[in-house]
Formats: C-alpha cells, structure tokens, sequence
C-alpha cells in the first residue's frame, strides 16, 4: 500500500492562534496547497484521520492541533474572502470609475462567510460522519470561503466558482479546486507567469512547486526540471511526482519523462531502479481522505508507468473520475504519443501494478500475445533478457493447473541469467526459489515411499510459505502481486496432493516386505553404518587390510557383504565368492580357478577383452596360475580394487578337514594380500579366527582384522520396522516397538521374522476373516503374534542353528541355556553353579564363550538370556533329555 503523502515544506506540529505567521500560513495551504492541511492533520492524529467514521470533529477536539485549527477557521476564512473579492471593487473605482460603498462590500463578505463557515462547519461534520475528519474540517473552511466570495462578489460567474472552490478543497479533488481557484485568482496569473521565467535563473522557485491550482500553462518548467534530473535525479523525479499530481500539468510531466527515459543508456535500470523500486514514490497521487482510497488510490510509481504508456491513470474510484477523464483528454494532443519498446513495457507492468487479484487477473494478461510482445522487445536493452526470461517464466507458472505441471519449474529457471549482474536479483531468487519447490514436487512424483511423498510435498509447502514472506519483504510491486497470485495459484495444488496421500486406503492384500532368513538389500538393510564405517576408515588407507565379520548366526553379515557395492561401487569391483556356492570344488586348484573366474565375470567387457579367459589351474601348480593372473589383471584393472567376499568361510575348514582343500591355501592367501594391495578379501562366518582349532588359519592372524557383527540398535531396529520398503502403508504404537525390541534385543532376524508375521496376520484379518481395523500394529498384536504355535515353528531355523553352536564335549553351553531358560529375571553365578552342577572352570569358560556369540549378558549381580525369545524357544522346545 502506498505511503501518505510528506509535505516537503514548513509543516508545524500544531497551528498557533497566537502566531500571525500562521495564519498566513493556514491561508497558503487552503489557498494554494490543500494537500499541507491534510498532512497536517495526518501528522497530529494519524488514527483518527484515517478512522473515516464516527463524529469525527467530536472525537478531535481532545487533540490541541486540531482545536486550534477550528479556532482559527473563521479568522482565516475572513481574510481569504476579503482577499478573493477585493480585485472587484478596485476594478470597478480604478478602471471602470464607478463609485462603490467600501463599507458595504465588506459588510457582504463578513456576513456571508460568517453564515458560510457556520454552514460549512455543520456540514463538515456531517460529511465527517462518512468521510472522516479531514473531509469535514476542510470542508467547513472551504464552504466559509465560498458564502464569502460570493456575498462580498454579488452572485452570478462568482457564486458557480465559489461553489467549485468548496466542493475542490472539501473532497481533495484536483479538478474541481483547480477551476474555481484558477478561475478566482486570474488576476495573479501574469505575477506567476513572470515568476515562471524568473525560474529558469535558479534563484525563483517556479509557481508548479508551491501551488497545486495552476489550471493555466505557465512559462516552460521543462528546462529547469530537466536540469534538476540530470543533476540530481532522485530531487528532479520527486519535483515531477508533485507537479504530476495536477491533472492539467500532467501533460507536460510526461513529455519530461518520456524523454529523460529515453535519453538513458540503461533505459531498464532507470524504469526498475529510478522508479519502481524508488520509495519516494510509493506516495499517494492525491491525500486520501475517504476510506476507500486507502485502498484505490494509485502511487506515483503507476501513474508514471501508466503515462509512459500514453494510458489515463484512474485516480479517484468513486468521485471525481469524469472530471480526471475529461482534463486527461482535453490535454491528450499535448502528449508525446510515439510508442517504443519501452513504453509498452511500461503499459505491461502499469497493468501488472494491481493489487489482491485473483491469479486469473494476471494469467489473462500475460497470456495475451500483445503482452508476449511487450516483454520479448525490450531483449536488445541492457538486462532485457534478464527481465523477458522472469515474464516468461511467471506467464509459464501461473498457467500450471495441476500438480504435475510443477516439476518443470526446475528446469524452467536453471537457464536464469546470473543473479550478480540481475537488476532485480531478489526476483531472480524468488523463481529460483520456485524452481526449487518444483524439484520437491519432481521428488514427490519419483518417490515409491508414501512417507517420502508426504514428505517432498511438506517441504514444498513450507518453501512456498517461506517464498511468501520473502516477497513480501524483498520484492517490489508489480512482480511482487504476480509471486502472490502465482503461491496463490500453487499452493492449492500442493495441499490437494497431501490429501490425496493422506486418504490413501488399502484396498488390496500388502505385499510383505519383511525377509525372515535371506540377505536383505535396499531398504531393508539398515542400521550397520557402525560396520560400514570402520570398513571405510580400514580401506581409506594405502595398504588396506582385509577383514573377517564375525557374529552369531543370522545376524545379517551376508547382508553386509551383499550391500558393500552402495558404500564402496566407485572404487572397488565387489567379487562375491560366496563359499555355500563353490563348495562342491574338489581341490585347490579348482577353487582357486573358480575365484580366478569369477574376478573375471567382474570385469568390464574391454577389460575381459584384453586380459583373456583364464584356462583351467594345474592341480600341480594352482598358487603360481593363480599369481600369474592376479599379475596380468594388474596391468588392466584400472586402478580399481577388488574386494572379493568370501561368505561362509568356515566351508573352507570342513574342505581341509576333508583333505580336498591344502592347508597352505590360507598362507598363500596372506601372502597374496601382502603382495597385492589392491586385492582385499572380506571374510564372514560364525567364529573369529582366535576360535579355529587348527594352526592352518594362524597365518591369517597377522593380515586380517576381526570385525563383530552384533545386534541393531535400537534406531535402526525401529527404522527397520516402521519403514522396510518405500511404500510402506501401515503403523505401529509406540508400545508395540518397544515390546519388539526388548523381545529380540535388535536381533535382525527376529525383527524381521516378527513383522513378518504381523503384516500376514493384518492381510489375512482384513482380506480372508473380513475384520475391519486399523492401520497399526499394537501391542496384542505383537503378543498374539509371539504366542501363536506359528512363531516358533518359522524361527525354529534360528532358534536350533543357536542351540547347535552351543554344543560342547561337556556339554556345558547348553547345559547353562537350559537352567537360565526357567528363570525369567536370570540367575547369579552361584546359584547357576548349584543348579548346573558344573565346576568353576568349566562354568566359567561356558558363560565366556556363550557371552562371545552373544547368547548371554554377564551383569554385575547375575547371568540373563541376551535375547528373551530365545530363551522362550530353550524352555518350551528343547525337552530334558537334549540337555
């Protein structure tokens, strides 16, 4: 909204009655410069000037600057009458010779403006009822003036002027003051003519700077006015904002505008810099007074572009708009009528300058190719390319109707010019902005995860929020209304995408994404970014050592291995060699054949190309075949690892077990790792090295570095379950996760196996039993889930391979398994001793290794089941006699 207009001149606090000077002064402003009453009164009383209801001459009577102003009414009114009719009876004596009676003529001004400002003053307040309080004070002054100018005159010519004086001054309309005032003070016509010539010495301030009335053309201001521009622009712009206030000087501002935009090397900074982005020229074209010209009134800032383009500026929305259309086009033939790219540029953006308007408003006037036409020609000026390509990008975005629209807005402004020669840089960054929001839309559209959609679309609403507050203070007018219609526009369609995400129903049996028992990728795998980091800090390094991931089974270190190309693809060739897989080989020399192979798989098919099929390994000689194609692979590798997995290593023991497998494989693989950096083996199997019972495998000691692969945390084990797939739909209370992690201490397997079974459970209660519920998991859902005679029976895979391991000579682990399995809150380690029967040695080498795989918790006081399902599966599935 624009400002109220400043008063660049002597402007009191308070009006004086004791001061002559202001009384002068009050005489200038109703005489001359009606809008310094008003900024008068604005200044005492800015609430109530603009409160506009009310009686507002009661309710001011409380603020001194306006009682002395009512004080001093009449005395003023007095005196501009008798100033106004004096040239009349000095007419009559001096040049016609006809006698008059002085004291009868002053006799008719006084009583007619005594009866005037009684009148003017009770209508004043009336008025002020509707119009507020400057309407009625300056009415009243004005009508008193008129009663006297005509009393002290005798009617006729003068009563119809008067009139329009009254009416001028009290509704703040240019027009109207102008022929009444102009008329009346014809007779001082020459002295300001004079006064304009004596203006072009610098020395006189030309009449269109102090007087708002001049009806009449004075002696050209254009030089002067011009000069002031080219020696200080910013004084000369805020000179023409004033004397374009007046509907009859209009004509003549804006050749002197036209012009001087015309004249500049940089014609597009002038229009944005100079006069769009200039505050002071977001003032009022006229003081408001009636409360919708708060609203309506149009600033300086319009009214230059609107002359520009050779258009009639509406000032006024509810009076005086016939009168403004008939000076503009008595004065039209004075214009400068030629149109140039500029110009009509100029009548895009005065049109744009609305505003509140609905987005269709702006999409309708864009869309038009006259429009196109405006900001595609201004191209060959300075940043008018910079300006073309941000109109065409709001016509493109305020022409997206659905959702889908919104992802080119991307690649729609990545072609915007440089932000740092920009002349409007905050509107470069407001369509980038956009840009971006549609990128989160793009993200939405690409997202499988509902989560991730709701997700991408709250960002984008609340970038749009952030957007909207930045153009409120960061952009100017017109582009700032054009973002506003254009969030206006977008954000609809955001908020009906959210909602349609969020009424999403399940109407079909949800694929389960849990895997109970395979290596799980993408999603699923979560939660081992502590394993994942101390590979990447091992394998960071020159000489990276190979590595061995250890844990109990189905602890996810087949996962891990399976997952290492998403953590190190770019620089390591992963070679699965996957022992489950080649352990049928009947000798070395086939196993090392196999892996030679399937390093050669790995390759690129340039690369295989160049390094040739390896041949079948000697049985006499496999280690130097072998040694003699890891040199050959070398020299075609390009610089990339290889990073061979080897699950399952213990196969390899059963093969030397078996005597299909030397002994020295191993020492040959350390040595093979010593000698080729670039070769790293990652080992995974159920027992470190320090538990091999053969000394075949100490050579591997000094080369490889045991990692254990223990249980989730308990973030990552909540992550698992409330989104193991992009796309999961259904929920959990908070208990329930709870109940899942002290069940399985972050156990993957179980986890999984867990959620498994609760998403059969849901599909097979909704779809085949036709139970209607929600969607979420609560805690009886869990427990009906655990307690049902399917459980077990699934994990019974899990559970024995644990027990399995357990098996001693002495059978002392299970032993230990089995008594702890009847006691819920655990046993100390006396009490286990007395119930096991079992010797300190042997009980404390059991707990030890048991402990290790992670079956059991050593606490200060006592020994507890690490996970609480497995001790449930010990006492209801394993009877006495296994023990």
């Amino acid at each position: 909204m624009p400002e109220f207009p400043t008063y660049r001149g002597e402007l009191p606090a308070c009006l004086n009655p004791f001061n002559p000077r202001h009384y002068l002064l009050l005489t200038y402003w109703v005489f001359f410069r009606p809008t310094a009453l008003k900024c008068y009164l604005y200044q005492a009383a800015p609430e109530l000037y603009q409160a506009g209801a009310g009686l507002g001459i009661f309710r001011t009577v409380r603020v001194r600057a306006y009682r002395n102003l009512y004080f001093m009414m009449p005395m003023t009114a007095f005196f501009l009458g008798f100033l106004l009719t004096a040239p009349f009876p000095l007419i009559n004596i001096v040049v016609l010779d006809i006698p008059i009676d002085v004291f009868k003529w002053a006799e008719g001004v006084a009583g007619s403006v005594a009866v005037g400002v009684a009148v003017g003053v009770a209508v004043g307040v009336a008025f002020g009822v509707d119009r507020g309080v400057a309407f009625g004070v300056a009415f009243g002054v004005a009508f008193g003036v008129a009663f006297g100018v005509a009393g002290g005159v005798g009617g006729g010519v003068a009563v119809g002027v008067a009139f329009g004086v009254a009416f001028g001054v009290a509704v703040g309309v240019a027009v109207g003051v102008a022929i009444g005032v102009g008329a009346l003070r014809a007779i001082f016509y020459p002295v300001q003519w004079v006064l304009s010539l004596l203006s072009l010495s610098g020395k006189v301030k030309h009449p269109l700077l102090w007087d708002e009335f001049i009806v009449f053309p004075l002696s050209d201001i254009r030089h002067s006015l011009t000069q002031t521009l080219q020696r200080d622009e910013q004084q000369g712009l805020r000179e023409l904002a004033e004397i374009m206030s007046n509907p009859f000087q209009r004509w003549l501002m804006q050749k002197i505008l036209y012009n001087h935009l015309h004249q500049q090397e940089q014609p597009l900074h002038f229009t944005y810099k100079r006069i769009l982005n200039n505050a002071d020229l977001n003032t009022y074209v006229f003081a408001p007074v009636h409360p919708e010209h708060w609203e309506r009134v149009p600033n300086h800032c319009q009214l230059f572009l609107g002359e520009l383009a050779g258009k009639w500026v509406k000032i006024f929305y509810s009076d005086g708009n016939a009168s403004e259309k008939l000076v503009w086009w008595l004065t039209k033939s004075f214009r400068e009528h030629r149109t140039t790219p500029l110009t009509e540029f100029a009548g895009l953006l005065y049109f744009l300058y609305e505003p509140a308007q609905e987005p269709e408003y702006f999409v309708n006037i864009l869309n038009q190719e006259e429009a196109k036409d405006d900001y595609t020609n201004i191209k060959h000026y300075p940043n008018g390319e910079e300006i073309s390509q941000s109109f065409a990008a709001f016509t493109t975005f305020l022409n997206y109707k659905n959702l889908a629209d919104l992802t080119g807005a991307r690649q729609f402004t990545a072609a915007l010019p440089d932000i740092n020669t920009a002349i409007r840089p905050m509107v470069l960054i407001a369509l980038t902005r956009l840009g971006e929001i549609g990128a989160e839309v793009a993200t939405y559209q690409d997202a499988s995860s509902r989560v991730n959609k709701l997700a991408a679309l709250g960002r984008a609403a609340e970038s749009l929020e952030e957007l909207k507050a930045y153009i409120n203070t960061e952009v100017n007018e017109p582009e700032r209304y054009i973002f506003q219609a254009i969030i206006e526009q977008w954000q609809p369609l955001i908020t009906e995408g959210s909602g349609e995400l969020g009424r999403f129903t399940i109407t079909e049996p949800i694929v389960n994404p849990f895997v109970a028992g395979n290596p799980v990728t993408g999603s699923l795998f979560v939660g081992r970014d502590d394993v994942l980091r101390r590979l990447e800090e091992l394998w960071t390094v020159p000489k990276p050592p190979s590595v061995i991931l250890f844990g109990h089974r189905r602890m996810g270190k087949t996962s891990i291995l399976q997952n290492l190309g998403t953590r190190f693809g770019n620089q390591s060739q992963i070679i699965d060699f996957n022992m489950q897989r080649v352990g049928f080989v009947k000798d070395t020399s086939k196993l090392l054949y196999n892996l030679a192979l399937t390093c050669y798989d790995s390759l690129a098919p340039e690369q295989q190309s160049a390094l040739g099929e390896p041949t079948a390994f000697s049985e006499d000689d496999p280690y130097n075949a072998f040694d003699r194609f890891l040199k050959k692979l070398d020299k075609h590798r390009q610089n990339q690892r290889l990073l061979v997995t080897v699950d399952e290593f213990e196969v390899i023991e059963k093969g030397i077990n078996a005597g299909s497998l030397d002994p020295n494989l191993l020492d040959f693989w350390r040595a093979t790792i010593q000698t080729y950096p670039w070769f790293i083996m990652a080992f995974a199997g159920l027992h470190n090295l320090e538990e091999m019972r053969h000394d075949y495998w100490h050579p591997l000691f000094g080369s490889v570095t045991a990692i254990p692969v223990s249980f989730l945390t308990t973030g990552a084990a909540r992550q698992l379950m409330i989104q193991p797939a992009p796309d999961f739909p259904l929920d959990y209370d908070p208990d329930a996760i709870d109940e899942i992690i002290n069940l399985t201490r972050g156990q993957p397997y179980l986890v999984q196996l867990i959620c498994y079974s609760l998403v059969s459970r849901f599909n097979r209660q909704t779809f085949e039993e036709g139970v209607e519920r929600e969607r979420r998991f609560t805690l009886h859902d869990v427990r009906a889930v655990i307690e049902s005679k399917e459980f077990f029976r699934d994990g019974n895979a899990y559970f024995a391979g644990v027990w399995v391991q357990a098996e001693s000579a002495d059978n002392a682990q299970q032993t230990i398994m089995k008594t702890l399995a009847d006691a819920t809150d655990g046993l100390t380690i006396a009490e286990l001793a007395v119930q096991t029967q079992l010797s300190d040695n042997i009980l404390d080498h059991a707990l030890t290794v048991l402990a290790r795989h992670d079956v059991v918790v050593k606490q200060p006081d006592k020994v507890v089941y690490t996970v609480e399902l497995m001790r449930r599966w010990v006492r209801e599935k394993v009877p006495a006699e296994m023990v």
